[in-house]
C-alpha cells in the first residue's frame, strides 16, 4: 500500500480482515493524508474535512464497524450557512438543493426579480441538451440563468472540491443535479421530485435525519482507529517511508495517493495509465484557522459563510467551529476557519504566511466583523491536492483501469481523484478495491 491517507488505510483493513498480509508505506511522518488535526492555541482541530454524509452509508457503517457510533455528531448551529452577496450577508435559501432553488419565493431576499423571473423560466424551457461533456456551467446558466447559476450555484457545488462549475463535470461532480436533469427537463422540477421520492420511500424520520456527521475529537479519530487496528491485525505499517518507483516486492500493490503522484509511481510500468492520471487537474487551497476573543463580536447563528466568486476575494468560505460543533464551543473564545483557493486561482498558495494572514483577516472583516489581534493562528496548505472531476472523467478512469488491467494488472489506484469526492466515496472505492483483490 503506498499512502496512508483514509483510501490507502481503509483498503489495508479491508485486506487485513480477509487475512491478506499488508504493509502501509506513508511518505511524510503521520497517518491521514487530509484528514488530521493539529493544534490552534490548546485545543486540536480538524485541518482538513471536519465533517461527511451522513444519508450515504459508506462513513457511516465503516465507523460502526469499527466502534465509533457513539462519537458520531451531528452540526448544532441553528442555521446551515450564509451567503456573501452583494456587500451584505443573507442566509442560504430554503429548499435550495446544491444552490438550485426548488422553492422561487425564498429567493427574494437574495437574487433580484430579473434574476428570479430568469429562473422560473426553467419550468418552461425545451430540453437542454446533456451529456458527460456536460459542465454544471453550461447546463445551469441555460436553465437557470447567470444569477442564480453565479450567486448560488457556484459557491456550493463549486466549494465541495475546490471546483470551479465552468470546469465540472455535470455527470461526474454534480451527480445528484445530473440525475435530477435525467428526470425531468426541468432541473427544479427533478429536483422536486427526486425530494418526494425520498419521501415516500424513506418516510418522515429518515427524512429528519441529519445531512452531516463529524466525530468527538474531529474526523482525526477515525484514522486513529483504522490504524490501531491494523496494528493489532499484525499489518507492517511504515511513516516516513516514500516509495520511489515501481515495481515492488508485493503480489498486488495499491497506489492511494494524489493522481500526478501517482502517475509517477506508475509510469515505468503503464506509461498510458500514467499519461491519463496526468490529465486529472488539481487544485491548490490554504486555510487560515484563528481564536478570537468572545468579546469581539456576538456569537453567530449559523456553520459557516460562503463567498461567491464573483465578489473576487481570495477568501472562499469560513467556517465557524464554535457555532457547527459542540465540542468546540468556549465561552471566552470563538474558533474560526477562514479558506481559500479555488480550481484556476492560485492567488492564495502563492502568497507566504504573513500576506495569506493579512489578506483573509481583512476580507473576513470585509465579510463579518474585524476580528482583531487572533489569540492564536494556524495555516495549513494543500497544494495541488483537490482532484477536478472535468468532462469525461468516468471515461477517463475507465481508461486507466484498463490500462492498468492489460499493462500492470496487480497495480491499483485508489482515493478521491477517481470514482468520487468526499469521505463515504472514497471509502465506497476503497472497499471494492479491497474486495476485488482478496477474491
Amino acid at each position: 500500500m503506498v499512502g496512508g491517507g483514509l483510501a490507502g488505510l481503509t483498503t489495508a483493513y479491508d485486506l487485513m480482515k480477509s487475512g491478506v498480509q499488508v504493509s502501509v508505506h506513508e511518505a511524510s511522518d503521520r497517518w491521514g493524508g487530509k484528514i488530521f488535526s493539529s493544534a490552534v492555541g490548546d485545543r486540536l482541530a480538524d485541518a482538513g474535512p471536519d465533517n461527511f454524509l451522513a444519508r450515504v452509508p459508506e462513513g457511516i457503517e465503516l465507523c460502526v464497524e469499527l466502534g465509533l457510533q457513539d462519537r458520531l455528531t451531528v452540526p448544532v448551529s441553528p442555521k446551515p450557512a450564509y451567503l456573501y452577496v452583494d456587500g451584505r450577508l443573507e442566509e442560504l435559501p430554503k429548499g435550495t438543493v446544491l444552490g438550485v432553488p426548488t422553492d422561487f419565493e425564498a429567493l427574494e431576499s437574495i437574487i433580484s426579480p430579473a434574476g428570479i423571473a430568469r429562473a422560473k423560466e426553467d419550468l418552461e424551457l425545451p430540453p437542454t441538451p446533456l451529456s458527460a461533456h456536460t459542465t454544471v456551467a453550461q447546463y445551469c446558466r441555460a436553465r437557470l440563468g447567470d444569477e442564480v447559476t453565479d450567486t448560488l450555484i457556484d459557491p456550493m457545488v463549486g466549494g465541495i472540491n475546490a471546483s470551479s462549475i465552468e470546469t465540472l463535470s455535470m455527470a461526474d461532480g454534480a451527480g445528484q443535479l445530473f440525475a435530477a436533469a435525467q428526470r425531468n427537463p426541468s432541473l427544479v422540477s427533478g429536483l422536486r421530485e427526486a425530494r418526494i421520492g425520498v419521501g415516500a420511500t424513506l418516510g418522515s424520520a429518515a427524512q429528519n435525519q441529519p445531512v452531516f456527521h463529524g466525530l468527538e475529537g474531529g474526523m482525526a479519530t477515525l484514522i486513529a482507529r483504522l490504524v490501531e487496528e491494523l496494528e493489532a491485525g499484525g499489518a507492517s505499517l511504515h511513516t516516513a517511508s516514500a516509495v520511489g518507483e515501481l515495481p515492488i516486492d508485493a503480489d498486488h500493490v495499491v497506489i492511494a495517493t494524489e493522481a500526478h503522484s501517482a502517475s509517477r509511481l506508475i509510469r515505468p510500468v503503464s506509461v498510458d495509465a500514467a499519461e491519463l492520471l496526468d490529465g486529472i487537474g488539481h487544485a491548490s487551497v490554504a486555510q487560515l484557522t484563528i481564536e478570537v476573543p468572545a468579546e469581539r463580536f456576538d456569537p453567530f447563528d449559523a456553520s459557516g459563510i460562503l463567498v461567491p466568486r464573483p465578489n473576487g476575494f481570495v477568501m472562499t468560505a469560513c467556517t465557524f467551529f464554535s457555532t457547527k460543533w459542540a465540542q468546540y464551543s468556549a465561552d471566552d473564545r470563538y474558533l474560526i476557519r477562514i479558506t481559500s483557493g479555488r480550481y484556476g486561482d492560485e492567488r492564495a498558495i502563492s502568497m507566504d504566511d504573513r500576506q495569506l494572514a493579512d489578506t483573509l483577516l481583512g476580507e473576513f472583516a470585509t465579510v463579518f466583523a474585524d476580528p482583531g489581534t487572533p489569540l492564536s493562528t494556524r495555516i495549513v496548505r494543500w497544494p495541488r491536492a483537490f482532484p477536478q472531476y472535468e468532462p469525461g472523467h468516468s471515461q477517463r478512469v475507465d481508461d486507466i483501469n484498463s490500462a492498468l488491467e492489460s499493462d500492470a494488472p496487480t497495480v491499483h489506484v485508489v482515493g478521491n481523484s477517481y470514482r468520487g469526492i468526499g469521505i463515504p466515496a472514497t471509502i465506497g472505492l476503497a472497499r471494492r478495491t479491497a474486495a476485488a483483490i482478496a477474491a
